[in-house]
């Protein structure tokens, strides 16, 4: 059993806390620690899907069988490790974690942020939906708070991985 805790990193104008909505399927790219080879697919890991274990007790939010050698894998997200990220004065969301994997047989090693994110800005005004899968902007989402009257935008969303 490995734990690995996913860390994010953005540039935020006006916005003072990043987190997912309920809905929230996370989307991560997987490498088989058995053979050692890479998906190059997304998978959607969803917090509220259960799937039963093969060939043994016990269920996860997901399971896959590594196209290479065969080796069947689970990840599991660490109940209540989902947390609010919040941003500091200077503008900076500073690798800070938002989710835990537990991880048997495969390890993450990519994020897509893709949409179903919720941003509150400084002036109060909470943003639902927010996008960060449009090709246009990459990872970054722009907005406009219409009560504090300011542009907000959240740019260079990166995910990197840390075992805990």
């Amino acid at each position: 059993m490995v734990k690995i805790a996913l860390n994010l990193t953005a540039e935020v104008e006006n916005i003072v806390e990043l987190y997912t909505s309920p809905e929230y399927e996370w989307n991560l790219k997987l490498r088989c620690t058995s053979c050692n080879e890479a998906d190059d697919k997304w998978h959607a890991i969803n917090p509220d899907e259960e799937v039963q274990g093969k060939g043994g007790p016990g269920s996860f939010n997901f399971q896959m069988k590594c196209k290479f050698c065969s080796n069947v894998s689970t990840i599991d997200i660490v109940k209540d490790s989902i947390r609010h990220i919040t941003a500091k004065e200077n503008g900076m969301i500073e690798n800070q974690t938002i989710a835990v994997f537990d991880c048997r047989g495969v390890e993450p090693v990519a994020f897509d942020p893709q949409s179903d994110w919720i941003a509150k800005s400084e002036g109060g005004y909470t943003f639902e939906s927010v996008d960060f899968g449009d090709d246009e902007n990459g990872d970054a989402w722009f907005g406009y708070d219409d009560l504090a009257k300011v542009s907000v935008s959240v740019a260079d969303l990166k995910g990197s991985f840390e075992r805990v």
